[in-house]
């Protein structure tokens, strides 16, 4: 076919040089598309480099999560402790008559006044506690009251699983018209 006849085809221009110097539709890139472009190129090489350095050093611990060990409501102050009985002093865990075993975690729970100087009275206090297991089942706490020092204290015993998470909610009032306290913890405990 000569070569005026494919100058006459718009589908043969495609493929046509001198046809395609020709038309409008074929401009190259402007300056300003180049130089975006050399942007665009040198911001992505930066972001490379940046991203992909040389050893920096060990990132950083984040710092441990520290339990205040109490909750506040009103004039009086819940202070909670959930550990393993082999953790606890053979003379203490013996004074609440507890053997100390691998797997059993031991929670105490204190009323007491928020400020000593008021010291409001603890009358008819209730309290509660429920372990929730990673499952979902929920176990209300045998909870055996002591007073200890003038303040009632609360403790419970639970066979807790190997590094499996275990919450405890905890819900009690100084008083029946006082305020309530409330208390969540999640512990997991290694029993190696």
């Amino acid at each position: 076919m000569p070569l005026q006849r494919l100058r006459d085809r718009p589908w043969a221009t495609g493929n046509n040089r001198t046809a395609l110097a020709e038309t409008s539709r074929f401009r190259g890139f402007s300056r300003h598309s180049i130089a975006g472009l050399a942007a665009i190129a040198a911001a992505a090489a930066c972001g490379l480099v940046a991203g992909c350095g040389g050893e920096s050093g060990p990132v950083p611990e984040a710092p441990p999560y520290v339990d205040p060990g109490f909750t506040e409501a009103g004039a009086y102050r819940l202070y909670y402790a959930f550990t393993l009985s082999t953790d606890l002093p053979s003379g203490i865990a013996g004074s609440y008559g507890i053997l100390p075993r691998r797997n059993l975690a031991v929670l105490a729970l204190t009323l007491a006044p928020s400020d000593e100087r008021k010291a409001p009275a603890i009358d008819a206090p209730e309290i509660e506690a429920v372990a929730v297991f990673l499952t979902g089942e929920r176990e209300a706490l045998s909870l055996t009251r002591r007073d200890e020092a003038g303040r009632p204290t609360w403790i419970a015993t639970l066979q807790v699983p190997h590094r499996v998470p275990l919450t405890i909610e905890i819900r009690a009032r100084a008083t029946p018209a006082g305020p309530e306290l409330r208390a969540r913890l999640t512990r997991e405990f290694r029993l190696d």
